[in-house]
Formats: structure tokens, C-alpha cells, sequence
């Protein structure tokens, strides 16, 4: 009997020591008795510094650490409560940036009295994805709204029976029922490729591939596009084929092209480039917009991310497209950047891997 106790106690003590969450048990004198490795990592803190400090000097250490005094006396309140099972939420900035969702309870039973707990759980990937799903459901509704305006209401005009329509007027409400359907399926397209990358599933077929050839027609399916731009190829005379998809490098090429002529309004030079650097050929697609400033330059590959809002709201889009390009290039074992300061235009380059003999006697052996 003993000996189970033993063990019931030692198994609780791991227990305690292992949880995901972090954990403080205070004792009735309101002194520290644990501090568990989770809390410690969190708060950045040793847990031999605060065993047996006083609780109240730790809830002015995460106060400070927030960057508001006032919270070391909500923490407070909140403990005095600790029967009720308050819940608050607060960031920490050090040691990094994330939000902490704290919850007090009482320990039950005589011999403790005052004491109580409090779990520390990191909730900042939560709050990412609950913004991330409120930004998609924004996004996705402003996106779908338009085009399926346009289409039901020509396609209303169209079957209206007290107008008669002539074939030109016909032809032209239809081209436009056309575009807008187009953009539906883009739409669509890019939200399941979307979560294929995040998923990390995103399929490649990958072989040899004369760069050379997707630039030039990436090249001619811009150029349809607008009248205000002018383009330029700057591709080396010698160009290795690169181990890709096709399909897929078609994709990221017209994804920055077309922001290429979306952020540059008043038109003006893009620029399109291939260089060979160690085992990577880089492509780069210069234009003179209006630039992005440094500080976002990290950014503009999120999900959702878009520079500026009134350009987006003027121009349109999901802002899913650089997103998935990088997945793609990223899957291709590849990297992709960008170069840009505000009011100097942006470069966006990538890489992908040259083909190596090796891959070319892999393919064969797979095949």
C-alpha cells in the first residue's frame, strides 16, 4: 500500500511537471510552491528564482513584462477569485511576443485554504488561425460578391423579354459573364491550392524544363493584359533547364506579372530576367510601382497580406496569390524574396534547382 502510494505521488508529480500548459501553485501564506518547466519557458524565468517568492511579485513581473502596471492588480482580483475559475488574457512581449491565456482555480479541501493555481496556456497560434478564418471569410465574401453580381445581373439583362438585344451588345454581355466566371474559378482555385500548401500535400510533377519558353509566354499572356506597361526579356544565352513543373512555374510567373502591372498603375517598364548562380537559375521580375517599404517586405508572402488597402480595395484580389507561390517554389526546393524600397518600384525574384545528371538517372529509375 505504501509503495502504491509512492507511486500515485511520484505519477502526480510528473504529471504536474509534464502538463503542455504552464503551471503556479501558490500556498495559503500566497508564496510560490510551483513552477513548472512549461511556465518557465514561457515567462523565461528559472523556477529555483521564484519558489517561495510571493505571488504578488510575480503578477508585477508579467504586468511589467506586458508593458501595463495595471495588470498585477487584475491578477490579483482574479486569484481572490480563484473559486469562480476566472479566465483573462494578456501578451507577454519577452521572450517573445504571444499571448497567454491565464486560468485561477481553488485547490479543494481543508488543508489548503487559501491556496490555489493557475494555468498559463499559449494561445497565440489560436488567436492566428481565428484571425486567419475571419480574414478568409472577409476576403472570400468581397471576392465572390462582385464577380456574382456581374454575372447574375447580365445574365438577368440577357433574358429580359421586352428588350431585344443586338448580337454586339449579346456578345459583350456574355464576354463579360466569361471574365467574371473566370475569376470565380481563380478564386476557387486558389483557395484549394492554399490549403494544399498548407497542408504541405501541394503536388509536383517535376521534370526537365527549358526555362526560356514558360518567360517568353508568360511574357506574351501579360502583354495581353495591358496597354500602359512595356516589357523587357534579359535572359542568358545559355540557360540550363531546370528541374520543375511547368504548370506549376507558369503559375508563380503570371501570379508576378500580374502584380507587377496591378501596383504599377500608371504603367511603365516590367522587367524580366534569368540568371545561372551556383545550382539555381534566378528569375526576377522588376517593376517601376510605387514600391513597398522594407519593414514589409517579410510580410507581403503571408496569407491574406496585402500592402496597401486602398490599392487592393482599387485593384481587387485575394491576396493568396504570393502565398502560394511560395509554396510552390519552396516545394520545388527553391527560394523566393523580394527587393523593394517605397516609391522605387520591386523586384521579385526566385529560384529553381539546374538539372543534374543524378536527377535526370533518378527520373529514369522512377519511371
Amino acid at each position: 500500500m505504501q509503495r502504491f502510494a509512492t507511486t500515485t505521488r511520484d505519477l502526480a508529480q510528473d504529471a504536474l511537471t509534464s502538463l503542455a500548459d504552464g503551471l503556479t501553485l501558490v500556498d495559503d501564506d500566497a508564496r510560490i510552491a510551483l513552477l513548472n518547466p512549461r511556465a518557465e519557458e514561457m515567462f523565461d524565468v528559472r523556477a529555483t528564482d521564484w519558489l517561495g517568492a510571493e505571488i504578488d511579485d510575480l503578477y508585477r513581473a508579467l504586468a511589467k513584462n506586458s508593458g501595463g502596471e495595471f495588470l498585477a492588480e487584475r491578477f490579483e482580483n482574479y486569484a481572490a477569485r480563484a473559486d469562480t475559475m476566472p479566465r483573462f488574457e494578456f501578451t507577454l512581449r519577452v521572450p517573445s511576443e504571444k499571448v497567454i491565456e491565464a486560468k485561477w482555480f481553488a485547490l479543494r479541501g481543508m488543508e489548503h485554504g487559501n491556496a490555489y493555481g493557475v494555468l498559463w496556456r499559449d494561445v497565440t497560434r489560436d488567436k492566428e488561425v481565428d484571425a486567419m478564418k475571419t480574414q478568409l471569410l472577409s476576403t472570400v465574401s468581397h471576392e465572390l460578391r462582385t464577380p456574382l453580381a456581374s454575372i447574375k445581373g447580365f445574365a438577368t439583362t440577357l433574358l429580359r423579354q421586352d428588350v431585344r438585344w443586338d448580337e454586339a451588345t449579346q456578345r459583350e454581355f456574355l464576354r463579360i459573364i466569361e471574365e467574371e466566371s473566370n475569376r470565380l474559378e481563380e478564386l476557387i482555385d486558389n483557395l484549394l491550392d492554399m490549403s494544399q500548401v498548407e497542408a504541405g500535400a501541394l503536388r509536383i510533377q517535376r521534370e526537365p524544363v527549358q526555362l526560356r519558353r514558360l518567360v517568353r509566354e508568360a511574357v506574351e499572356n501579360a502583354q495581353r493584359l495591358t496597354e500602359a506597361h512595356w516589357f523587357v526579356m534579359d535572359l542568358a544565352s545559355e540557360l540550363p533547364r531546370v528541374w520543375a513543373d511547368p504548370r506549376r512555374v507558369r503559375q508563380v510567373l503570371n501570379n508576378l506579372l500580374e502584380n507587377a502591372i496591378k501596383y504599377a498603375p500608371n504603367g511603365g517598364q516590367v522587367t524580366v530576367t534569368c540568371e545561372v548562380e551556383n545550382e539555381f537559375v534566378i528569375t526576377s521580375v522588376a517593376d517601376q510601382g510605387e514600391g513597398i517599404p522594407r519593414e514589409l517586405l517579410e510580410r507581403v508572402f503571408d496569407r491574406f497580406f496585402q500592402v496597401d488597402g486602398a490599392s487592393t480595395r482599387k485593384t481587387g484580389g485575394s491576396g493568396l496569390g504570393l502565398a502560394i507561390a511560395k509554396g510552390i517554389v519552396e516545394a520545388h526546393g527553391g527560394t523566393i524574396w523580394a527587393e523593394s524600397a517605397a516609391g522605387q518600384g520591386s523586384v521579385f525574384r526566385f529560384s529553381l534547382p539546374i538539372v543534374k545528371e543524378s536527377d535526370l538517372l533518378q527520373n529514369q529509375f522512377n519511371e
